[in-house]
């Protein structure tokens, strides 16, 4: 994505993990002489990955774009993966890369704690804490995601055989097979479905206490996204749709998603709950949605937090005249 484009703000803009200066110079990091020169570049800042856990420096406004000295030798790190991110041209062209690596996640903390002021934390966390900028959180959602891609495809799905790193991070290639692999994105579209002054929402069993969200689910073979989000919201809620309009998307790295964000008029509005899929499902108004917005709702329920595309199609519902 090239720098340019973070200055159309268009409705993903503004989104968690969303935001992403950095130009991932597609043309050249096939290049192997220039990915390494920018490496060992003193500008250069690597975000760095323990399991699924960040390392901060608490001394330095808990930052977590560090140099790669600065914990891979500390640590002793000798088997990672290093990912070319990209260069972000609104910092004076400075080069990031993602680094991951493995270990003991019982004693990630006590190893922190030995070298200097520096703590590892989940990217969910990050995001609910405001620990990173916007601009900082769509960098560590595309590190997180390369990283997680390349720790479970280490072996290859033609021949078994094992495969290596290839075109800074963006490739695992075969040399048993010469098969080619790339970083897969799993597209799942996610949808408030309306009829009136009411919207659907619903409980996966998975949800945290009295939360109630938009409905979701993912793309299957063949299926457009609106058929994607009718056939859902059908199985899920038992509730037929109509017409469907995009919202907005948004990049999920849990581990590697898209969300595709709806709208959706509801044709139907009795429910017929999949129990199986979800503890729950109900029609809302909009003052009660509000209610749950705000955390002010006297059933106690509420919406998902701000991080989510969830809250924001409930919020463009509850805005619209």
């Amino acid at each position: 994505m090239l720098a340019e484009t973070t200055e159309v703000y268009d409705a993903s803009a503004a989104l968690c993990y969303s935001a992403n200066s950095l130009n991932r110079c597609g043309e050249k990091r096939k290049d192997t002489e220039w990915v390494n020169s920018l490496k060992a570049a003193p500008e250069t800042r690597f975000l760095i990955q323990a399991n699924d856990s960040f390392i901060f420096n608490t001394d330095d406004a808990n930052q977590p774009l560090l140099h790669s000295a600065e914990v891979i030798n500390l640590l002793g790190i000798t088997d990672a993966t290093t990912i070319f991110l990209g260069i972000d041209e609104c910092d004076g062209n400075r080069p990031h890369f993602g680094l991951r690596y493995s270990t003991d996640l019982e004693t990630i903390d006590e190893e922190l704690e030995k070298i200097g002021p520096y703590a590892a934390y989940g990217l969910r966390g990050i995001a609910m804490k405001r620990a990173a900028s916007q601009q900082v959180l769509g960098m560590m959602a595309q590190a997180a995601s390369m990283g997680k891609w390349h720790s479970t495809h280490k072996m290859c799905s033609q021949c078994g055989k094992p495969t290596e790193l290839a075109e800074a991070g963006y490739r695992r290639d075969c040399p048993s097979c010469s098969a080619q692999h790339f970083p897969r994105t799993d597209p799942a579209v996610i949808m408030l479905i309306t009829h009136g002054d009411k919207c659907l929402m619903g409980r996966p069993y998975h949800l945290m206490e009295n939360v109630y969200t938009t409905l979701a689910g993912f793309v299957e073979p063949g299926e457009t996204f609106e058929d994607a989000v009718r056939r859902e919201v059908f199985e899920e809620a038992g509730v037929k749709v109509g017409t469907v309009k995009y919202v907005a998307s948004q990049p999920w790295p849990f581990p590697s998603n898209i969300m595709i964000g709806f709208h959706g008029e509801a044709l139907t509005t009795d429910l017929n709950i999949d129990y199986e899929e979800m503890q729950d499902c109900q029609w809302f108004s909009k003052e009660e949605t509000l209610k749950m917005l705000q955390g002010e709702a006297e059933s106690g329920l509420i919406c998902p937090p701000d991080i989510s595309i969830a809250h924001h199609l409930i919020k463009k519902f509850i805005e619209e005249q």
